[in-house]
């Protein structure tokens, strides 16, 4: 049996992500254990929850700043030690984002030892983040000293006039509070430029200027109606993982959890192939007992 930890959205829960799951983990059938996990911080209802969950909701995070993401892994990182070994992860839109982060902060400090997952699902992921505050240190430092006119009305902003490395990020991080904002799930103050607070501006992880990729095989699903700000994050977090072990999918649905037959069908398929590639590759560097 395949044990799997299962992370929700935000402004959700463990209830209610095992809702989402139910016709997917309902024909993986008895092969696969689901743990789910609430977060740690307690806030209103997210977007798009049904009105009859009654509550309470969570979040993963209580906000986005390399030292809100250190704790937000690190509490991750003990729920998983404690109540582990797992196989899998199954991340949904913040719980796809806090799994990718994990597993790119895990080979950062645990260079030599194996990832805890074998293999990590992702549903409507979006933005994954660092924990660390020297992450990107230097552009975001020239950000800051730059004093550029765009700041002014971040995250709606031109950032023609930044170098390449500065535009790639600082689109990436409006594109971040861009979705949070449409979708009503963004707290998080955005004055951290005119502020010229260094401190408080998220470490948002972009593939182009990270080299470290996700180890293990990744599934990415989305659906073919979900926003398409959050479907560009999704793609930044598919290019943060080794693309000889991604596979994708979309789904005929929106921002959830695909619940078509056809869909839920395909996607097993494409769950179990990764469920055996990364046992096989856990295998191969294990080596012989």
């Amino acid at each position: 049996m395949k044990r799997v930890l299962a992370l929700h959205g935000v402004g959700s829960s463990a209830e209610i992500v095992k809702g989402q799951l139910a016709p997917l983990t309902r024909e993986l059938g008895p092969r696969y254990e689901f743990v789910y996990l609430n977060g740690v911080a307690e806030i209103e209802r997210g977007p798009e929850i049904a009105p009859y969950y009654q509550g309470p909701f969570y979040s993963y995070t209580t906000g986005y700043t390399a030292a809100e993401i250190r704790e937000a892994l690190d509490n991750l990182d003990q729920f998983v030690k404690e109540n582990g070994p797992f196989h899998g992860v199954f991340g949904f839109s913040q719980g796809a984002s806090m799994a990718v982060s994990y597993l790119l902060d895990y080979q950062a400090r645990e260079p030599e030892t194996q990832l805890p997952f074998e293999f990590a699902v992702l549903f409507s992921s979006v933005s994954a983040f660092s924990p660390s505050k020297t992450c990107y240190e230097s552009i975001v430092e020239g950000l800051l000293n730059r004093g550029f006119r765009a700041i002014q009305g971040f995250p709606k902003a031109e950032f023609n006039e930044l170098t390449k490395a500065e535009r790639i990020f600082a689109e990436s991080l409006a594109l971040t509070f861009t979705v949070g904002n449409q979708m009503s799930s963004s707290t998080e103050s955005i004055n951290f430029f005119t502020r010229r607070n260094q401190e408080a501006i998220p470490r948002v992880l972009h593939h182009s200027l990270t080299q470290d990729r996700i180890e293990i095989p990744t599934v990415h699903v989305n659906g073919k109606g979900d926003l398409p700000a959050i479907s560009a994050q999704s793609r930044l977090v598919c290019g943060l993982c080794d693309q000889s072990l991604a596979r994708v999918y979309h789904h005929s649905g929106g921002h959830g959890v695909p619940t078509e037959l056809f869909d839920v069908k395909t996607l097993v398929k494409m769950i179990d192939l990764a469920s055996l590639e990364g046992a096989d590759r856990r295998a191969l560097h294990q080596g012989p007992a």
